[in-house]
């Protein structure tokens, strides 16, 4: 009788353990999503307002976002807190701060035309 109980108990281990596992797995960079949109405003000089939201899609909150800028410009300053260069063309999105599970956080730039950004990297905050 022992040994169904130890053959449960190792089983149920297995499928927690593999469960943990897949919410992390689903915490890489596909689940931060990056929009631009254009707001149809403009600035003076003519320079077209872009904003852009970044949005974690992952089940657990992620920090220290990182997106690769795409040769990223602006004429207006864009508030360091939420969009800071970093070192070689990578910016560190919302001050390295939480960002919730389905939550997002957004800045506007003005450049004539619209920057490819994508992410780079993150860290799951915490255990998830």
């Amino acid at each position: 009788m022992a040994t169904p109980v130890k053959l449960l108990i190792i089983v149920t281990l297995f499928f927690s353990v593999s469960l943990r596992g897949t919410s992390a797995a689903r915490c890489g960079t596909s689940s931060i999503q990056v929009q631009t949109i254009n707001t149809g405003a403009t600035v003076a000089g003519g320079d077209m307002v872009f904003e852009v939201e970044v949005e974690n899609l992952c089940p657990c909150s992620v920090r220290n976002v990182r997106l690769d800028g795409g040769g990223f410009a602006t004429t207006v300053e864009v508030d360091p807190a939420m969009f800071r260069a970093e070192d070689g063309g990578v910016y560190l999105v919302n001050g390295g701060e939480p960002i919730a599970s389905m939550g997002a956080v957004s800045f506007r730039y003005a450049w004539d035309h619209f920057f490819q950004m994508s992410p780079r990297s993150l860290e799951v905050d915490g255990q998830c």
